[in-house]
């Protein structure tokens, strides 16, 4: 087992580990997480950039953002365009809010279950699936589109669901859907319709074939949400070995006894060195991130060719981990160690394919540049650990530097040297 989960629910993070690696970080935007469905205003729209800007709250919390190809199929392009503002109507969070931007938002609202997906603005009765199954099953999921407007998505899991289940939970979604058009009619314009999913349960759901021995927390109340929740798991899988739950009454003491400031401090950094002596260098900008390899003082190999691949393979194992534990998306770009040999090169997309492949998210690979650049994206999917515990130096702006005009030892002074400083605990 030689599983650990460490919670801080109050600022809505989590770090999973095995054994002493730290294997994921768990976290959730407190104002704006993903599939969150507000009752939205317009508030500006932007017809050369084919968008428009939603007001999601009264308070003075980011503004939405809605690309037109994002409308549902009832809401015409010409609509949106020729509205004015103060229009309302539902919007779902399909992206959380980063750097300085707001959250992205849909009008394809969805409900999601374990097995199905609600999305009722669809407007076309079908089922999709990515197997042929029995004939009982299909007829189950045929009594289930009752309604004459009806998108129903099916995971493939569903297969060996429980008919009974999948009943009760296509039902339940019908209730949400009903329960928050009502409450849409009658809320105060704008504002947030349905509850977000609770930070715990959506934790240990997604992790729920994972077998923890210790979990550490911060808040006593969750503390007995999760030894109930872990009750049913446990019913559910037939496990038998008991998870050990630890409650520390201080936050301070918590980050302290694990080490936590230390642990998120360290995955910030730029620079991550491997075993052999060579490093990489990971560096984030607003349009994408860049990567690159350096051999170091790894000298052990006869030949420059011999070292470069090695210490592109070490390389290429960290960056898939790095890319998976900062949770960046977006552009990347790798900068390989002289590779302009294509049969080194297709070693090397064939390694980096196999480990990127392991990732939930999806990642494609585009191209290996002329310059021999691998250029590579990621889905965005939640926050990175830059926008969740980073910010740009009020000195330098974000530049990474001191200004030579300023006598800083009259000023008496330490202006801060890196681009972006660690913030902890942002709320305490």
């Amino acid at each position: 087992m030689n599983n650990k989960l460490i919670i801080l629910e109050n600022i809505k993070l989590a770090l999973i580990y095995h054994g002493d690696n730290l294997l994921n970080i768990f976290m959730e935007h407190k104002f704006y997480p993903i599939n969150k469905i507000y009752l939205g205003k317009i508030s500006n729209i932007l017809p050369s950039l084919g968008a428009a800007f939603i007001q999601l709250d009264k308070s003075k919390g980011k503004n939405g953002f809605v690309h037109f190809d994002r409308l549902n199929k009832e809401q015409s392009k010409n609509w949106l365009q020729n509205s004015y503002k103060n229009k309302h109507f539902l919007v779902q969070i399909i992206r959380e809010p980063i750097g300085n931007k707001g959250p992205t938002v849909s009008t394809n609202i969805s409900l999601k279950g374990k097995y199905l997906t609600l999305q009722p603005f669809q407007g076309e009765k079908k089922v999709y699936r990515d197997d042929d199954t029995h004939k009982e099953y299909l007829h189950a999921l045929r009594c289930l589109l009752s309604s004459k407007r009806l998108h129903l998505s099916v995971k493939k899991e569903s297969i060996n669901a429980n008919i009974d289940f999948l009943l009760i939970e296509i039902t339940n979604l019908k209730s949400s859907w009903i329960k928050l058009v009502q409450k849409s009619k009658s809320s105060a314009l704008p504002s947030s319709l349905n509850e977000k999913k609770d930070f715990i349960s959506k934790l240990l759901a997604d992790y729920k074939n994972v077998k923890f021995e210790f979990i550490h927390i911060d808040s006593y109340i969750k503390s007995f949400t999760i030894k109930k929740i872990l009750s049913k798991i446990d019913i559910y899988n037939n496990l038998k070995s008991k998870t050990r739950i630890i409650y520390h009454k201080n936050k301070i003491n918590l980050i302290k006894h694990l080490s936590l400031d230390l642990i998120i401090s360290d995955i910030t950094k730029p620079r991550i060195n491997l075993y052999t002596g060579g490093y990489i260098i990971i560096e984030k900008t607003e349009a994408l991130t860049t990567i690159d390899i350096n051999s170091g003082s790894f000298k052990s190999l006869p030949s420059s060719r011999q070292t470069s691949l090695w210490v592109n393979y070490l390389a290429i194992y960290e960056i898939a981990k790095q890319i998976k534990l900062r949770n960046i998306g977006g552009i990347i770009i790798i900068d390989f160690i002289d590779s302009s040999n294509q049969y080194d090169q297709m070693k090397l997309l064939r390694y980096i394919d196999t480990l990127l492949k392991k990732d939930q998210t999806k990642c494609t690979i585009v191209q290996v540049s002329e310059l021999g650049l691998l250029e590579l994206t990621r889905t965005r999917y939640g926050q990175s650990v830059y926008d969740a515990f980073t910010r740009k130096c009020k000195m330098c702006k974000g530049l990474g530097y001191t200004s030579t005009n300023l006598n800083l030892d009259r000023l008496n002074f330490y202006p801060i040297l890196l681009e972006r400083s660690p913030i902890f605990l942002k709320n305490q």
